[in-house]
């Protein structure tokens, strides 16, 4: 009985995702923190970044990072949950999020 409790738990990491979305009409940090609240709320999802206005392409534009304990939102289920705001907010695109690489070789010399 152990060992289907422990395949099932070791699975848990394997459905996590993370997405990068960018949002348009999120310019000032107002907006940005609450389009953050909107997006952690969603189901699944343990924490939202705000990454920096350099890495967006234009100005009044952010990436938002939705780290999720599992299958990442689609582009409607960030839609849906911006509800009415979605016209002021636009949703221009979702992208899976790059995994860091861990280099094994670190430390040693």
């Amino acid at each position: 009985m152990r060992i289907p409790a422990l395949l099932v738990y070791l699975a848990i990491p394997a459905f996590a995702d993370d997405c990068r979305v960018l949002v348009d009409g999120t310019g000032c940090r107002t907006r940005q923190l609450a389009v953050a609240r909107i997006f952690e709320k969603l189901p699944g999802v343990k924490d939202v970044d705000i990454l920096p206005s350099a890495d967006a392409p234009a100005q009044n534009q952010r990436y938002f990072v939705i780290r999720s304990a599992r299958k990442a939102p689609s582009r409607e289920d960030l839609i849906e949950a911006l509800g009415r705001r979605a016209k002021h907010y636009h949703v221009i695109s979702v992208a899976p999020e790059p995994v860091p690489v861990v280099n094994s070789d670190a430390g040693s010399s």
